[in-house]
C-alpha cells in the first residue's frame, strides 16, 4: 500500500508538474529540471541510504522522510509561491524526502520475505515480488485516471491546437493541486508504514539475527 500510494504520488507529480510550470510559472526551462529531480534525488541520496538504515532503521527513516515532505507540500501550497526558481528549490528538498522509500523498497521487500520465512519457515520471494509489482501497476493505472479527472475537476481548458490559455482561478487551482495532491498521498503513506507496518529496526534485526542461526544450523 505504501508503494502503491508513492507510484501514484509519482506520476500525478510529473502530470501536475507539467501544468504547474507552463500555465501558472509560464517557465518551461524551470519546468525541465524540475521533471529530472526524481532521478537526481534518488543519485545524491545513494551515498547516505546505508548510513540511514544502520542508525535509525528502514522504516523510521523512511516514516520521517515522508512526513517532511508532506508537511514541506503544505507550506509550500500555503506561501503561494510565485517564482518559479524559488518552487524549484522547495521542490527538490521535497522531492528529497519521498525518493528515500524509492531507494529502499527492495530492502523492504527483502525484509518481507525474510520475516515470512521467520513466520513460516518457507521463503516466498516470487510471491511478494509478484504482491508488490502489482500493486506498482495499479498504482500506474490509477494516476493515470486521477490525473484527468482532477484537470476536469479544476476546469483546466484543453485545446486541440495547445497553448489555451488559463484563467487565474485555473492557474491556482493547479497549484493547488499541484501541492496539497502530494502531501495528501505522502502522509496516507507514512501512516500505513508507521501503524500497519510491523517490522521497525529492532524487530528485524531479531528477524536477521534467527534466520542467520537457523541458515548456520542447517548448513
Amino acid at each position: 500500500f505504501v508503494d502503491l500510494f508513492i507510484v501514484i504520488n509519482q506520476i500525478l507529480t510529473g502530470t501536475t508538474t507539467t501544468y504547474l510550470f507552463n500555465d501558472y510559472f509560464n517557465n518551461s526551462k524551470a519546468m525541465s529540471i524540475a521533471l529530472l529531480f526524481t532521478y537526481g534525488t534518488v543519485i545524491l541520496l545513494a551515498p547516505s541510504a546505508t548510513y540511514l538504515i544502520k542508525r535509525f532503521g528502514k522504516k523510521e527513516a523512511s516514516v520521517a522522510t515522508l512526513v517532511f515532505s508532506s508537511v514541506l507540500y503544505v507550506a509550500m501550497y500555503f506561501m503561494h509561491i510565485q517564482n518559479a526558481w524559488v518552487y524549484l528549490v522547495f521542490m527538490f528538498i521535497a522531492t528529497l524526502g519521498y525518493s528515500l522509500f524509492n531507494l529502499m523498497v527492495w530492502a523492504f521487500i527483502t525484509d518481507v520475505i525474510d520475516y515470512h520465512q521467520y513466520v513460516t519457515g518457507q521463503r516466498e520471494d516470487g510471491t511478494v515480488y509478484g504482491v508488490n509489482s502489482f500493486a506498482r501497476k495499479v498504482g500506474q493505472a490509477l494516476a493515470g485516471g486521477i490525473g484527468g479527472f482532477m484537470l476536469q475537476i479544476i476546469g483546466y481548458q484543453s485545446s486541440t491546437t495547445g497553448g489555451a490559455a488559463q484563467s487565474v482561478v485555473v492557474q491556482n487551482r493547479i497549484y493547488a493541486l499541484a501541492n496539497l495532491l502530494p502531501a495528501i498521498l505522502l502522509i496516507l503513506a507514512a501512516l500505513v508504514l508507521a501503524f500497519l507496518y510491523p517490522l521497525n529496526k529492532k524487530k528485524i534485526n531479531a528477524v536477521d539475527a534467527e534466520l542467520a542461526k537457523i541458515n548456520k544450523q542447517n548448513n
